[in-house]
């Protein structure tokens, strides 16, 4: 009976089934704002709305293969649109943060200065700070686990930067191919002045879950252009990190 009722609301009339995709938009977010902030229920709820937004887009295609032109074309754009618009309700105005607060209990063998990524906004706006030196700094990216960087760097030949992280305690490197690879940059700047490089495509450190705070180490690293030349260590900087 509630198959049945199901399958006459999402492919009856047209506007059936984008009014179904808004309503179980909303019961997800509501949800998100429910149940307690982790990966496996962000992906969840953000998942299921555009799930069902696709079910309702090819139900609209099926109409057009039955010749009901005008009612497939409806649906399909306004489930579209509708899909669209939640993805994006999903992305800015989430119901709470995702980010488990740092309570300063990371292990530090070494005792050495661990620093907060800075938070970059949805449209990558920075906050204020200044550098007097060479130095790299860790942006908080969209998702716990997620990051972008940029480098601050002078008298360098042309070439590549990229990433290099370790876990502080064990010296593991973390997702080393991966984060090499989405890390890299072209730079070039052969003078005394500092020039900024970044922001950085996103990379991802897989190791470790949402909250899960540990030390890492942060290590720049060039390529040069010339490939007769070894590749070398530019700088070490020391952030507290969580994985995906």
């Amino acid at each position: 009976m509630i198959k049945a009722f199901m399958i006459r609301v999402l492919n009856g009339k047209w506007y059936s089934a984008p009014f179904f995709v808004s309503l179980f938009s909303i019961f997800c977010w509501i949800c998100i704002f429910i149940f307690p902030a982790g990966k496996f229920t962000w992906n969840l709820f953000f998942l299921l709305p555009l799930l069902a937004g696709f079910i309702c887009f090819l139900l609209g295609v099926s109409k057009l293969f039955k010749k009901e032109f005008k009612e497939g074309i409806k649906q399909c754009f306004s489930t579209f649109a509708i899909t669209m618009t939640a993805a994006i309700f999903f992305t800015v105005l989430l119901p709470k943060s995702p980010y488990k607060k740092y309570n300063g209990d990371v292990k530090n063998p070494d005792n050495v200065k661990l620093e907060q990524p800075l938070q970059l906004s949805f449209n990558d706006e920075k906050p204020l700070f200044k550098v007097k030196a060479q130095d790299v700094i860790l942006y908080d990216y969209n998702q716990p686990g997620m990051y972008k960087y940029e480098v601050f760097l002078n008298k360098i030949e042309k070439g590549k930067a990229y990433l290099r992280i370790f876990d502080l305690t064990t010296d593991r490197v973390l997702s080393e191919a991966v984060i090499k690879k989405e890390s890299q940059m072209e730079v070039f700047n052969p003078t005394d002045e500092l020039k900024e490089f970044g922001l950085s495509k996103q990379f991802t450190v897989d190791e470790g879950d949402w909250g899960n705070y540990y030390g890492s180490r942060v290590e720049v690293w060039f390529q040069p252009e010339d490939t007769n030349q070894p590749e070398r260590k530019l700088l070490t900087k020391y952030y507290v990190i969580q994985g995906w």
